[in-house]
């Protein structure tokens, strides 16, 4: 077939490479082929990007456009907004909306705090482990990921062991860290202690393949938690929002004392939460631990939060089943479609969020997800997006209210395409 044509985009990035470290502001959107495409539009389901290219859009923004690219309504409020002001540096009414939505559809939340990023959320959450329980250290799953500070970013999706996910990393900032298998009560058991402040998790396991947590963990990590004086802390910037309105603590019926939440908080705008017990967020509320931010719940941000929130929350009955129902289906075409062709991809997929891998095993652990071919899914993603479907070079994929048959349709054919032209090309090369 005629492939598309991405000349302005590889010129744009040309330009980008000049002044931008890297030629991008993130540097997983690097490993993009043929080369990372410059978008100017997104709308719904659908992407255009500068050369005119159309896309059925899975990555929705790494995860944060559950409502889709665009939604009308937060659109609307955040107009008003704007015209009214970006920011006050004081309070305002929004703040207070916002955070009301949380601690209504947040099973974990009688009390919130606000940021703008997930990375920045996690490390207000393990502030205040620390000042609630006296104590330094944390425990933390290998390949579970929790922003990219150096405290934490250890033993982060792809690594096989504890080590720093990147170069530049402080020696002995992570000293306080604890890595430990997922799943594994009994390792979960010998890591804590007397220093134990927090336990952090993702209760899905979306970043580092998208894997549910085993029968019971969830309740037996909360009650060695409690029991051994730590706070158990459930990392929601993917899951909350997206997978039931009050995030994978509803759906297991688990809660922590406290949740991290992002990405579809704002449908888009940068905006972050810490939600908790008013037990352990008392050292906020009582002024005892400061926690500061110029940008922290800016009217913009708490605005379009707020609105998306309740959009949610109206219309979560019939919003949650369609999204578990879109993302089943995509799911099973990505394996079908490829299956046919003759290449190995397996799919973990929970709700709205999924994970894709080029493999001959079953992706069931961390370690399965290790042993999976992540040239082979970052070609196949390429070859997508020659067919007008654009996912992440990892795999992750995302659906959206915005999603309609007709986008899974012209899906299933590009996945059929794309998979045979990977197939030939795994076969070619041995």
């Amino acid at each position: 077939m005629d492939g598309p044509s991405f000349q302005r985009s590889l010129t744009q990035h040309q330009r980008s490479r000049r002044s931008l470290a890297g030629g991008v502001t993130s540097s997983i959107r690097a490993g993009q082929l043929p080369w990372p495409i410059t978008f100017e539009r997104g709308q719904g389901a659908h992407l255009v990007d500068i050369d005119g290219n159309q896309y059925v859009d899975y990555v929705m923004a790494y995860g944060p456009l559950v409502l889709g690219h665009s939604p009308r309504p937060v659109l609307d409020a955040v107009h008003k907004q704007l015209d009214a002001g970006l920011n006050f540096g004081a309070s305002h009414r929004w703040e207070a909306e916002a955070a009301e939505a949380v601690c209504r559809t947040v099973p974990s939340a009688e009390l919130v705090v606000f940021g703008s990023s997930g990375s920045e959320a996690v490390q207000t959450a393990l502030r205040i482990a620390r000042a609630a329980t006296g104590r330094p250290r944390v425990v933390k799953c290998l390949g579970h990921y929790h922003g990219w500070n150096d405290n934490i970013h250890v033993g982060v999706p792809g690594q096989a062991e504890a080590g720093p996910g990147t170069t530049g990393q402080v020696p002995a900032a992570p000293e306080s860290l604890t890595v430990i298998p997922w799943n594994d009560s009994g390792a979960l058991a010998a890591a804590l202690g007397d220093d134990v402040a927090a336990v952090i998790m993702e209760p899905v396991a979306v970043n580092g393949a998208c894997l549910s947590p085993s029968p019971g963990f969830l309740e037996d990590a909360q009650r060695q938690a409690r029991a051994a004086g730590a706070v158990l802390v459930f990392d929601e910037v993917i899951t909350g929002y997206r997978v039931a309105l009050g995030g994978a603590q509803e759906r297991f019926g688990v809660t922590p004392d406290l949740s991290v939440l992002g990405k579809a908080i704002g449908a888009g705008f940068p905006i972050s939460a810490v939600c908790g017990s008013a037990e352990v967020m008392d050292v906020i509320a009582s002024g005892r631990l400061l926690h500061m931010g110029t940008f922290n719940g800016n009217p913009v941000c708490a605005c379009a939060a707020a609105t998306a929130v309740a959009e949610l929350e109206r219309r979560s009955d019939e919003i949650y089943p369609r999204l578990d129902a879109l993302g089943a289906e995509l799911a099973e075409i990505f394996r079908e479609e490829a299956a046919a062709a003759g290449l190995p991809i397996v799919v973990n997929q929970f709700g709205a969020a999924a994970h894709a891998f080029v493999s001959d095993r079953q992706i069931s652990t961390y370690a399965d997800a290790l042993a999976s071919d992540p040239g082979a899914y970052r070609r196949f993603a390429g070859e997508l997006l020659a067919r007008g479907v654009h996912v992440t070079p990892k795999g992750l994929l995302y659906v959206s209210t915005a999603h309609e048959q007709s986008d899974l349709d012209r899906t299933r054919e590009a996945v059929g395409e794309a998979a045979q032209t990977v197939a030939h090309e795994v076969m070619a090369t041995g």
